[in-house]
């Protein structure tokens, strides 16, 4: 029989909502595809692309609450092979540990981001190449350098916020449950799940340009934190006006828009790479000329020399 690196753990979700044992399978399928995915994506994290397969099994569900007991599943042999080529491994139960229940040493995923309660660290120190130590708001957390990779990487943060944060959002589940040999490893509230949603990745700036350019007036924002819609007579923009010049003679009325008005502006276009793509922004510095829009037909009108006859008739003219 083939020997397996083998990890049980149970999840609970409590609440009001499921005092008759039952759970909206709506709500259970995502939360345990999450758990799927959590597993698949720290394990890449830790263990690289080839990483051994993990297999996350539901075993049973048990009454009061609503509880799902797990197995994490990892065969020898896969470890065997991993450990033949070098690879790293972080086997089934060592990554239970890291997510959920802590291990050995004594901390976990789960632990680490209730404590910071959605802080960022104000500085990491790299004590030994098997430790880090997190620094915020004057207090030091010494934790393992795969948990900090757990804790940086995008993918295993948004599989995490799918197994706690969004089905306590949902109404009559209150808590979220980590259970080993019945016994409650970890617990969250309603009230804490905002610290396990995923946070937004910084964006890396890659073009930033101010550049001259004339737009049609699509609709108007009067509020400093709202955005005007501009048209380049190509495509529909979203742009925030900083010409605070331009904004008080705005509000003071000072000037008229009617449809077709065009604006000539300084125009400030970033583009940011972020975790879920290419993302652009335009920004109105300054307000160059605001053209009215045209009222009537632009005909061209030749101007003919006068003739002697008419200069004697401008003469008469004059002498009446």
């Amino acid at each position: 029989m083939e020997e397996m690196s083998k990890a049980r753990f149970t999840i609970a979700y409590d609440g009001t909502g499921l005092r008759e044992g039952t759970m909206d399978v709506r709500d259970l399928a995502p939360a345990l595809l999450a758990v799927g995915s959590l597993f698949d994506a720290a394990n890449r994290t830790l263990n690289g692309a080839d990483a051994p397969k993990i297999s996350v099994n539901v075993v049973a569900t048990a009454p009061g609450s609503f509880e799902i007991v797990l197995d994490v599943v990892q065969s020898f042999y896969e470890q065997a092979r991993s450990l033949l080529v070098g690879d790293d491994v972080a086997a089934a139960l060592n990554l239970t540990g890291l997510i959920f229940l802590g291990g050995s040493v004594g901390t976990s995923l789960v632990w680490l981001i209730r404590r910071l309660q959605g802080r960022k660290p104000d500085r990491i120190e790299r004590l030994s190449p098997d430790t880090v130590r997190l620094t915020i708001d004057g207090e030091s957390i010494d934790v393992p350098m795969r948990l900090l990779r757990l804790y940086q990487d995008l993918a295993v943060r948004k599989a995490l916020e799918g197994v706690v944060s969004e089905p306590l959002k949902k109404e009559g589940i209150q808590k979220f449950k980590v259970l080993e040999a019945k016994k409650v490893q970890a617990e969250i509230s309603s009230q804490e799940a905002i610290w396990f949603v995923a946070p937004e990745p910084e964006g890396t700036v890659l073009l930033d340009d101010t550049r001259k350019a004339a737009f049609s007036i699509v609709s108007l924002a009067f509020k400093d934190d709202n955005k005007w819609r501009l048209h380049d007579g190509n495509s529909q923009i979203s742009a925030m006006i900083a010409d605070d010049d331009f904004k008080r003679r705005v509000d003071a009325n000072e000037i008229a828009f009617s449809k077709g008005d065009v604006l000539v502006c300084e125009v400030k276009v970033t583009q940011t790479q972020t975790g879920t793509g290419l993302k652009i922004e335009y920004t109105v510095v300054k307000v160059l000329e605001h053209i009215p829009a045209m009222k009537q037909l632009n005909l061209p009108i030749e101007e003919h020399p006068k003739s002697e006859d008419d200069d004697r008739d401008d003469d008469r003219l004059l002498d009446h």
